[in-house]
C-alpha cells in the first residue's frame, strides 16, 4: 500500500473527528467511522507471518477491510448515552493532538462511566492499543463485543490486539468469528485463508479461501493461493485449475507459474512444467528452489545439458541464501 493512500485515510479520519467535534453531533455511525479509519495503520501491525505469498496480501486485505459508513452499524441502533458525553469530546480531541495519554484518561472515564455502552469500549480499546496497552484494549473490545456480539468489525479489532500480544490462536480465532459474521465477505474470508498459510496450516486455508475465490474471481491472489493450498495438499486436478487462472489474471506473479510448473510434473505434464518453470525462473530469477524444479523439469524431457545448468544454479543461489523461514508461496 502506497504511503500516500495511507496519508489520504489517516487525513480522512482526523477530518471526521474535526467535524464531529466543532458540530457537537456525535452519532454511533460518525464515531466508528472514525474510529475505523484512524485505525488504518494500526492494521498495518496486523500480520501472522512471513510466507511470500501472504506477505503482501495480509497487509492489503486488511487495509481493504474499512467498510463504508453505511455498513457500520445499523440505523436502528439505539442511541449511545456515551455519545453526550463531553469525555468523548475530550478523548477525540487528544487523538486528534496526539496526546495519546490524555485520551487514554478520558476515554478509560468514558468508558466506567458508561459500562453498557458500545461506543464508550470501543474508544477506550482503539485508544489503549494506540497507546500499546494491549491488555487494556482487549478488555475493552472484549466488554463491547458482549455488548455488540455480531459487530464483525470489532471481532476484526480484537484479533488485531490478540495478534500484537502474541496471542497467535486467539487471534486467529477472532478472525475466524468475524468471517463467519459476513460470509459474503470475500475479503474477509481471503485474510482469513491467508493468515492460515502464514501459519503453516494449509487444509485449514482451504474453506475460507474458496469462499474467497467465489466471492472475488478476479482476484489473482486468492486463485493462486487456493490453488497452491490444494496443490500441497495432494488435490493436484483441483488446484491446476485455479493456479491456471491466478496465472492469467497476473502472468507477472511469479509464485503461480512456479506452482503451476510443479502441478504439470506431478501429472507428468514435462513440457507443460518446463514452460512454467521458465517462467517462474525468470520472474523469480533469485529462488533456488524454482531453479531446482526446472531442472528435474528439463532432466524429464531429455535436456540433459540444461538441467545440470539450472542444478548448478539452484546449488549456487542455495550456497548463497542466509537463513530465513522458508517461504512457502
Amino acid at each position: 500500500m502506497e504511503p500516500a493512500l495511507l496519508a489520504v485515510r489517516a487525513e480522512a479520519g482526523k477530518n471526521l473527528f474535526t467535524w464531529i467535534s466543532c458540530h457537537g453531533v456525535f452519532t454511533l455511525r460518525a464515531v466508528k467511522l472514525a474510529i475505523r479509519l484512524l485505525q488504518v495503520c494500526c492494521v498495518l501491525g496486523f500480520s501472522l507471518g512471513t510466507s511470500f505469498a501472504a506477505e503482501d496480501a495480509s497487509i492489503d486485505r486488511l487495509l481493504k477491510k474499512l467498510p463504508p459508513p453505511e455498513k457500520l452499524v445499523k440505523q436502528s441502533a439505539p442511541q449511545d448515552p456515551a455519545l453526550k458525553d463531553p469525555l468523548l469530546t475530550y478523548a477525540i480531541t487528544s487523538v486528534m493532538l496526539r496526546d495519546m495519554s490524555q485520551a487514554r484518561f478520558y476515554s478509560r472515564k468514558l468508558s466506567e462511566k458508561y459500562p453498557h455502552s458500545e461506543v464508550a469500549a470501543l474508544v477506550y480499546g482503539n485508544v489503549a492499543y494506540r497507546s500499546r496497552y494491549y491488555a487494556e484494549a482487549a478488555g475493552a473490545f472484549r466488554k463491547a463485543l458482549t455488548l455488540a456480539p455480531h459487530d464483525a468489525y470489532t471481532w476484526m479489532d480484537l484479533a488485531i490486539v490478540e495478534n500484537a500480544m502474541g496471542h497467535v490462536g486467539t487471534a486467529l480465532d477472532a478472525m475466524a468469528r468475524a468471517a463467519q459474521l459476513s460470509p459474503n465477505d470475500g475479503d474477509l474470508a481471503a485474510v482469513l485463508g491467508f493468515s492460515y498459510i502464514n501459519l503453516n496450516r494449509v487444509p485449514q486455508a482451504i474453506p475460507p479461501l474458496q469462499r474467497a475465490a467465489k466471492l472475488l474471481p478476479r482476484d489473482y491472489l486468492v486463485q493462486s493461493q487456493l490453488g497452491y493450498c490444494l496443490l500441497v495438499t495432494n488435490q493436484t486436478n483441483a488446484a491446476i485449475g485455479y493456479l491456471q487462472k491466478g496465472a492469467t489474471l497476473n502472468s507477472r506473479y511469479g509464485p503461480v507459474w512456479e506452482h503451476l510448473g510443479v502441478a504439470y510434473k506431478k501429472q507428468g505434464r514435462s513440457r507443460d512444467a518446463v514452460s512454467a518453470l521458465e517462467n517462474a525462473t525468470r520472474l523469480l530469477p533469485s529462488s533456488p528452489l524454482a531453479w531446482r524444479h526446472l531442472a528435474e523439469a528439463y532432466q524429464a524431457t531429455g535436456r540433459s545439458a540444461e538441467a545440470q545448468r539450472a542444478a548448478a544454479r539452484a546449488q549456487q543461489l542455495g550456497s548463497a541464501a542466509p537463513k530465513a523461514n522458508k517461504k512457502k508461496a
